[in-house]
């Protein structure tokens, strides 16, 4: 089972780090599946809620098509890096990595909805595990997900951040509040103690991110 109560796949290889990465992506975007595909169209590793299979044809087709839009003689498109795709049964998204990788994702069915920063952390954590070549994204920002404590009085603000093992307090500074802000998002600016400035976004499926505390 997964953190929020759902089944895992059976799986037809060994979990190896990139799983957990992709299991997390998964839980940040509400995704059904993702993996982790080379430019060869087979895939590395992968997680989510379907078959291995279904995983599998699905990373091959997507990279395929990545590829082809990327093919400056077949299209004038030499440039592109994401690619979503919306069906009367299925939603997908194709984002490209350095090295000829990308991650594919298995939408929930009519949605383009994808966590920017959910999916900036899978990517610079894939990118180090596999020793891929960096790909910079959004101006260097380096969200990552965090465990938040959140005041008594208010469900939404922001007491304390789970850092090395224990509960670290914050003191809220005012709000966030970034063009990067999308609907039914909180942000705010916050100190710990020892001094240090970061940012924390609360994003619409709970999950927490901050900015600035690496």
């Amino acid at each position: 089972m997964n953190a929020r109560g759902r089944a895992a796949i059976d799986r037809d290889q060994d979990a190896s780090p990139f799983s957990a990465i992709l299991w997390r992506l998964c839980e940040g975007c509400s995704a059904h599946a993702a993996a982790l595909v080379d430019r060869e169209g087979e895939t590395v590793d992968y997680a989510g809620r379907i078959s291995p299979y279904e995983i599998r044809v699905a990373a091959a087709e997507l990279r395929l098509v990545l590829a082809f839009t990327r093919d400056a003689q077949v299209l004038d498109f030499p440039r592109v890096n994401e690619i979503r795709i919306r069906t009367g049964r299925r939603s997908y998204a194709v984002v490209g990595l350095g090295d000829g990788y990308a991650i594919v994702l298995e939408l929930v069915r009519h949605s383009f909805a994808l966590s920017s920063r959910a999916l900036l952390q899978a990517t610079r954590e894939l990118e180090s595990e596999a020793g891929i070549e960096s790909v910079l994204r959004a101006g260097g920002t380096r969200w990552s997900r965090v465990e938040v404590r959140v005041a008594p009085s208010d469900a939404r603000r922001p007491d304390a951040v789970w850092i090395d093992g224990s509960w670290q307090a914050v003191t809220v500074l005012g709000r966030y509040r970034s063009g990067d802000l999308a609907r039914r998002e909180r942000g705010y600016l916050a100190r710990l103690s020892t001094g240090a400035e970061f940012s924390l976004v609360r994003e619409p499926l709970g999950f927490w991110f901050a900015d600035g505390l690496s």
